[in-house]
């Protein structure tokens, strides 16, 4: 199916970015070593490189997308928490790390499953147009 305007410009921009933070990444690396900030930042590009190949369980066309989901979200779920337990968040406490950050998890994944859900809506709705005009 062939991608609509905005969805191509979201695609490039999506790509750019990626590839831009991994460049500024390795930059940054290269200048002044392993910084606080540089070191939450690498931790989370690495956990969404992760999170990204785990999204490739949607591409599985025998997989309805509840499946899909229900195997992409406790591994979204275990990499974002293994991150905050690398970057401290826990304070040591797994039962902490949980109560901080497992909200935010459903939250965030939540909206970027909602955003998903639009996206596919207006795919749907511009081919059904296409459908009817011929």
């Amino acid at each position: 199916m062939k991608m609509s305007k905005i969805q191509l410009v979201m695609t490039y921009l999506i790509v750019a970015v990626g590839i831009g933070a991994i460049v500024i990444t390795l930059a940054l690396l290269a200048s002044y070593g392993m910084t606080d900030i540089l070191k939450q930042f690498t931790v989370w590009l690495t956990a969404s490189a992760v999170i990204g190949v785990a999204s490739i369980v949607y591409e599985n066309a025998t997989l309805s997308h509840f499946t899909a989901t229900l195997i992409h979200a406790p591994i979204t779920a275990a990499v974002a928490l293994c991150s905050g337990w690398i970057l401290g968040y826990g304070d040591g406490s797994f039962s902490l790390l949980i109560l901080r950050m497992l909200p935010t998890i459903i939250i965030i994944y939540a909206v970027i499953h909602l955003v998903l859900f639009l996206f596919r809506r207006a795919a749907l709705s511009d081919l059904n147009h296409r459908l009817q005009e011929k």
